[in-house]
């Protein structure tokens, strides 16, 4: 459950990062609000806020459990990544995610170059469990942490979909392989507009345990689906909208609100 958590993460996060002016020489700052919920329950909540610079971006988030879940799962963590901005995307420096689990304290932060990824500290340490699929040094390069990974720019609308965002979370590596359905609209507090759909397969390529059943239902059995957008005439989309299959149900991922502040 905790590594959908933090799938879901990825995906409510990005859409933070969605508009970003290549000629600004001052942060623009956005603030977003999210729910996440199954069956209609609320299960989770979180908001961020993130400055986008002409070189340069920074987030800060929050999330909790919300609801029923938090009766049984109560957790409550942070977010905090910086990077740089350039004609290709987000490029992050460093990715530290920090939350308390049923009491629990956990960690985990991650540094970057270029791509590459220089460290990474989990506390407590990742548990490895028989049969593991083991990292190598090869499958730690040109990827990005599963926030920044879910900006893309793009020249065309199909050209969106077009992907296979290669990512990490500090424990898995993994990809998803996006696959271009149509359009659609999405509107909330701060935005109204057209939409891509597109279908995504999670394919986890090491970092993980190989017969998890988690793990297997994501990569063989769930429908994911991801709804992007775009502000003015950036070329970066991030979603606005997920659905992700799920053995309980499916869960969906909304932004109740997103708009810039500045």
């Amino acid at each position: 459950m905790m590594k959908m958590k933090f799938l879901l993460a990825g995906f409510v996060a990005g859409i933070s990062l969605i508009s970003q002016s290549a000629g600004a020489l001052a942060d623009d700052i956005y603030t977003t609000q999210y729910r996440i919920s199954v069956i209609g329950l609320t299960i989770a909540r979180a908001n961020t806020q993130t400055h986008i610079g002409q070189n340069s971006y920074r987030l800060k988030g929050d999330f909790a459990s919300s609801g029923i879940a938090r009766i049984f799962d109560q957790t409550d963590g942070t977010l905090l990544i910086a990077g740089k901005v350039n004609k290709s995307g987000f490029l992050p420096d460093s990715y530290h995610l920090q939350y308390q689990h049923k009491k629990k304290a956990k960690s985990t932060s991650i540094s970057f170059s270029n791509g590459q990824v220089t460290g990474t500290e989990n506390s407590p340490p990742v548990k490895k469990r028989d049969p593991w699929v083991e990292l190598t040094p090869a499958q730690l390069k040109n990827i990005t942490d599963p926030i920044s990974a879910m900006m893309i720019r793009a020249k065309s609308p199909q050209d969106v979909c077009a992907q296979a965002l290669r990512t990490f979370d500090g424990q898995t590596r993994a990809d998803l392989r996006l696959s271009y359905t149509g359009k659609g609209r999405y509107t909330t507090l701060g935005f109204k507009g057209e939409t891509v759909e597109c279908t995504a397969r999670f394919v986890p390529v090491a970092g993980y345990q190989k017969d998890k059943e988690s793990i297997n239902y994501l990569a063989n059995k769930s429908r994911i689906s991801i709804s992007f957008a775009t502000l003015g005439n950036s070329g970066i989309y991030a979603p606005v909208e997920a659905r992700i299959g799920t053995k309980i149900g499916t869960v969906k991922v909304s932004a109740m609100r997103f708009e810039k502040i500045n």
